[in-house]
């Protein structure tokens, strides 16, 4: 005699858009998180606390990806991402000097940005 399924509910897995927003939800709090102790260590900009010779500070306030830059880290666990070390505050002009213009580096020890930070300044 043969098995009738038909009575067996075969649950629909989430969809697609459920499980984006529950993954955008988690890198949210992650990202909250390690955001507000950046910006309580560094305040308004990073490159002011250094004192470098960059010029003085103008604009809104930025989070910037200093370790490795955003685009490389797409796919990675938000809490491999999204660090203290990796990341830093800089102001509107000093975070497009470091991202576009290539104008400096920031010079890290083993702790990353929560270490002793310096700047070299290219050209």
């Amino acid at each position: 005699m043969p098995i009738d399924y038909s009575c067996l509910a075969i649950p629909k897995p989430p969809s697609r858009k459920t499980e984006k927003a529950r993954k955008r939800k988690a890198e949210r709090d992650v990202i909250a998180a390690v955001r507000a102790k950046v910006v309580a260590r560094d305040g308004y900009c990073r490159v002011a606390l250094l004192r470098a010779p960059l010029g003085p500070c103008a604009g809104e306030s930025e989070w910037a990806h200093v370790v490795m830059k955003r685009f490389k880290t797409r796919g990675m666990p938000s809490h491999v991402r999204h660090t203290t070390a990796g990341t830093a505050m800089l102001c509107r002009r000093h975070h497009r000097l470091y991202d576009e213009a290539h104008a400096f580096a920031f010079v890290l020890g083993v702790k990353g940005m929560d270490g002793v930070v310096g700047v070299i300044r290219h050209g």
